[in-house]
């Protein structure tokens, strides 16, 4: 019989636009798998969490190159096969995301309920 692996996913207090959120992009940048990704932070391996962090990251580097986002829609759905355009814009612009992010907050497991 298998046994069901657990997992915990961060309990982020913050809501917006991380640092947590570019950490994740520059996994992706990495050449890192989503499961893997899911796996390193904790959401269960289907999660679309690592997917929805990027693509923030993604739009706010098209938004700073003036790019329509529409027009590179491909680059954001297949991150990987870019990445070394990503990882160029990134790098341009990584102060300012770096600026615009806040800092993450988790909720201390021991005072939520249920777990």
């Amino acid at each position: 019989m298998k046994q069901s692996a657990t997992f915990h996913r961060p309990f982020l207090r913050t809501k917006g636009f991380s640092t947590f959120h570019i950490h994740i992009f520059e996994l992706i940048l990495l050449g890192k798998a989503n499961r893997e990704i899911n796996r390193l932070m904790g959401y269960t391996p289907k999660s679309h969490m690592v997917v929805d962090h990027s693509r923030q990251v993604m739009n706010k580097l098209l938004c700073y190159e003036g790019l329509c986002k529409k027009d590179y829609k491909d680059r954001v759905v297949y991150p990987r096969k870019y990445q070394f355009w990503w990882k160029k814009l990134l790098e341009k612009h990584k102060n300012m995301l770096i600026q615009k992010a806040i800092i993450p907050e988790y909720y201390d497991e021991t005072i939520i309920p249920g777990l």
